[in-house]
């Protein structure tokens, strides 16, 4: 009888760690399914780039992306803030934007985990065509106190291409005048950062 009861104890164990391991995997791609609804907009009154994005991301994250060098992408809450406010809102440069993620993998060891997407958008900045752009992305998270949050987001290459049929208007915000603003990585590290 104890070799069966410590059968099933083992078995219990493992179903809970699986169940622990599928919950935290739902978890991380709920939080990177709301990073994304969270920047999406531009249509029906919703402005893109909305800051509730940045409750997905940890006090010290890190957001490595174009237009900025590799590896000098904004870092910490002050200066990923600082990237946000430049881009979004109807009235900043890009204030047309969808976006979405597929074949989220996720790797979770401990409180640490990995996740690998390709991600699919649409941007238009004022003044041009919109592109569709096809992306690979990394992304590292880390479990904290509220949950799992996104501590490192990159984009490892990807193809774009020129929409030139352009939006259908119709749903589009009307915009008004763009704000002067003035990019992060060009604050940060002047023209030419390379």
């Amino acid at each position: 009888m104890s070799d069966e009861l410590e059968m099933l104890r083992k078995e219990v164990a493992e179903l809970r760690a699986t169940v622990q391991h599928l919950k935290d995997v739902q978890d991380i791609n709920d939080v990177f399914f709301k990073w994304h609804f969270e920047c999406t907009g531009g249509f029906k009154g919703k402005q893109a780039g909305r800051a509730a994005a940045l409750e997905c991301l940890t006090e010290d994250a890190e957001i490595d992306v174009p237009p900025n060098p590799p590896g000098k992408g904004p870092k910490g809450r002050e200066e990923y803030t600082e990237f946000w406010d430049y881009f979004y809102g109807d009235d900043g440069p890009l204030p047309y934007v969808f976006q979405t993620s597929t074949a989220d993998k996720v790797e979770v060891n401990g409180d640490m985990a990995t996740q690998h997407s390709n991600m699919l958008g649409i941007f238009q900045s004022r003044g041009d065509k919109p592109r569709i752009g096809l992306s690979q992305r990394i992304n590292t998270f880390r479990r904290t106190p509220e949950g799992w949050r996104i501590c490192k987001t990159t984009i490892e290459g990807g193809l774009s291409s020129t929409l030139t049929a352009g939006l259908n208007p119709h749903g589009l915000n009307e915009l008004p005048p763009q704000e002067e603003r003035v990019p992060f990585h060009i604050r940060k590290y002047g023209e030419n950062p390379a």
